[in-house]
């Protein structure tokens, strides 16, 4: 249960992937998703070559590091740490525009589904390194019910405790 006390986030803004070959993760990203190389860097102490791209249209980034020892084994969900990666898109007729451009470009994915457990739509597909990503519309009038519904019920508590 959300705690009101915590401070407000404004969102996400870039997440740092381990990549096996730098070059071919970040032609994928640009090609498949339109994202642009925005800067290189190599901390020495790292142990990591890392690659900032940087998507215009929503103002997130995605850093990619490839490590200075191979790393053989392709990304796996089922171990612990990142189950799959995500980006909201405004429309949920968005959705068909990116199929679309995931078909020209060559780039497999599962086409439009609805979401279950997130009521809204998505397309699921896969980077080189197997890393699963998620292009979704959100329901935002499902949750924003919800959102008020959970505020309704803490009010009451609230009022309920005080008599």
């Amino acid at each position: 249960m959300a705690d009101d006390s915590v401070p407000p986030l404004n969102g996400g803004t870039h997440i740092n992937l381990t990549v096996r070959d730098l070059d071919r993760s970040t032609d994928w990203y640009c090609r498949a998703l339109g994202f642009t190389v925005v800067r290189d860097a190599r901390p020495v102490e790292s142990g990591f070559t890392f690659r900032t791209l940087l998507h215009s249209r929503a103002l997130t980034s995605i850093v990619l590091g490839q490590a200075d020892r191979p790393v053989e084994e392709p990304f796996d969900e089922h171990r612990v740490g990142l189950h799959h990666l995500a980006f909201h898109v405004p429309e949920r007729e968005d959705l068909h525009t990116w199929v679309a451009h995931l078909d020209a470009v060559g780039v497999e994915h599962g086409g439009v589904q609805e979401l279950f457990l997130e009521a809204g739509h998505g397309v699921w597909l896969r980077d080189p390194d197997n890393i699963w990503l998620e292009l979704y519309w959100l329901n935002a009038d499902y949750f924003m019910q919800r959102m008020r519904e959970h505020h309704r019920a803490r009010r009451a508590e609230r009022v309920g405790g005080q008599q």
